[in-house]
């Protein structure tokens, strides 16, 4: 225990109580110039005192949420993290897989099955589960999201507490995995029914924005369903997907900084919040959408609420935050088609449809067999029937007939993105975000500007283009002096520079170097014991 002891003295030198991790789900590094108040206390603030990084990227595919949350805190690609999309199909089980179900926990504060969760399919460490390990697991760490596997991944395999919203009961939960029993201070939150409260108010337009109400490229909600405001949600559902999800979610957090009393021990806590309604908006309406700029404005004022709950508890030296985002989002392809660009929803039902037919014809297949067993994340998994050998030539024939399809600029079978690796950006991009047990046998990249046909309205994300890619990344407090990086970066620098600057381990499975400016700025005088013991 001496080792500890001595730890915990150096950590209240350094002064950093509590380390709070803020994902936005779905927001593009434009929206900080789009869609935010440039003097407000929120997003505002942040730029104005913190430490911006302004071209961080996501350096594989897909970029989904799942992959986005553990690749942020494994400081590592999907490859060596394992959560190589949101769904995969498993093999074994012939089955679709949700990459944080777990059947053999039990659910905590509901019946239902969306307690059955937990991070068991994660192969790397967390930089959560670092601080916990190099704490003797006294630092508490707790991950807070309105979906399951944004509060579940940041946590880690050892966090203390995961929560997420059930949307059938409208009320936060957890799982086995974490507690036999819901927190008293969660199940005192849950009695307060604010989800039935806040389902009597209407969703509000206030405010001017240069966005078209009625488009009719949105989806609808509400009862009636409507595209345009006001809305009325008509289920809890619905409810996330307006600016009652972050308000609830923010709620949570103070909740559990107060009943938990985080950052108020002897090693420094961790809380991970992940803000899940711009996704679900942005799914539904759109990124041009009056819908998702006024979510975005009440979502600035929320967060300075937040930030200013925050600096009434601590000094801001005592908080280290960071804000980024998942992944982003396309741009809604009708209105790029209309602007005659080069965008659309990808057909992938045909597609799908006539590479089984080209697969049947050259396996010898009869017209009922299905030599696809799936089809998600643009990859094909095929059948468990073909040998290997089957399976080899398959493949590479399939790759060379997807080659001469329209809009597919790319294409790759497992073989070549188990092997030695290449230059080409798209190579890169779909190697790292690969893991041969998990991953399809051939992966197709859609031209710029194209989705998955699946969704017909409003966008979604997954690809390699930028606009998936380019996320927002600000750094604040700690005696973090403002700056503008332009520089470009990798998500997956996150994890060690938070690592390296509270002198834990490095996540795993992590290999980037870390953002040297945050930890200067974090190296005032109370870090002095940095520098190792002195000479003789």
């Amino acid at each position: 225990m001496r080792w500890l002891c001595l730890l915990a003295l150096l950590w209240g030198q350094t002064r950093p109580k509590l380390i709070i991790g803020i994902v936005v789900d779905q927001m593009r590094a434009d929206y900080l110039h789009r869609m935010v108040a440039k003097r407000s206390r929120g997003f505002g603030l942040l730029l104005q005192e913190g430490l911006v990084y302004w071209n961080c990227h996501y350096t594989y595919s897909p970029t989904y949420t799942g992959p986005g949350h553990a690749s942020i805190y494994t400081g590592t690609p999907p490859a060596y993290h394992g959560i190589v999309a949101n769904d995969w199909w498993e093999r074994r089980l012939s089955q679709v897989w949700y990459c944080v179900t777990d059947t053999t926990v039990r659910p905590v504060g509901t019946d239902s099955p969306v307690g059955q969760r937990s991070p068991r399919v994660l192969w790397a460490s967390t930089v959560t589960d670092e601080l916990r390990y190099a704490s003797g697991f006294q630092s508490k760490v707790i991950g807070i999201a309105l979906k399951d596997r944004s509060a579940i991944l940041p946590a880690g395999r050892s966090g203390t507490l995961a929560l997420w919203f059930d949307s059938k009961k409208g009320v936060w939960v957890t799982s086995s995995y974490y507690t036999d029993t819901l927190p008293g201070w969660v199940q005192a939150f849950n009695a307060r029914h604010y989800p039935d409260s806040l389902l009597r108010v209407p969703w509000q337009l206030s405010g001017r924005y240069a966005c078209v109400d009625d488009s009719p490229y949105e989806g609808t909600m509400g009862q009636p369903p409507t595209r345009t405001f006001p809305h009325q949600p008509a289920s809890y559902e619905e409810l996330l997907w307006t600016t009652a999800g972050p308000w609830l979610t923010f709620a949570l957090a103070k909740a559990a900084i107060e009943s938990e009393k985080l950052g108020k021990g002897p090693y420094p806590d961790f809380l991970a919040i992940s803000l899940s309604t711009p996704d679900l908006a942005g799914h539904r309406f759109g990124t041009e959408s009056c819908e998702l700029q006024a979510l975005y404005a009440e979502l600035d004022r929320q967060l300075g609420d937040f930030l200013a709950y925050l600096l009434r508890r601590f000094r801001k030296e005592e908080l280290w935050l960071f804000l980024t985002a998942d992944h982003g989002a396309a741009p809604t392809p009708e209105v790029l088609a209309e602007q005659k660009r080069s965008a659309g929803r990808y057909p992938e039902k045909a597609l799908v449809a006539e590479a089984q037919a080209f697969l049947r014809q050259l396996l010898g297949w009869p017209d009922t067999a299905q030599p696809i067993a799936a089809f998600l994340n643009q990859s094909f998994y095929l059948s468990e029937r073909l040998s290997r050998a089957e399976k080899s030539r398959a493949a590479h024939a399939l790759k060379g007939w997807l080659l001469e399809r329209p809009l597919i600029l790319a294409a790759y079978t497992a073989e070549e993105l188990t092997g030695p690796g290449g230059s080409a950006y798209p190579f890169q991009m779909i190697q790292a975000g690969f893991a041969a047990q998990r991953s399809g046998d051939v992966v197709a990249v859609y031209a710029p500007g194209w989705i998955e046909g699946s969704y017909t309205h409003g966008t979604t994300h997954g690809s390699i283009w930028s606009y998936d890619t380019h996320v927002p990344l600000i750094w604040w407090g700690g005696g973090l002096r403002p700056k503008a990086v332009y520089r470009r970066v990798p998500i997956t620098a996150i994890a060690p520079t938070i690592a390296l600057g509270l002198g834990i381990p490095l996540p795993n499975a992590c290999f980037t170097p870390p953002l040297e400016e945050v930890i200067e700025g974090w190296r005032t005088p109370s870090f002095e014991w940095w520098e190792g013991p002195s000479g003789p």
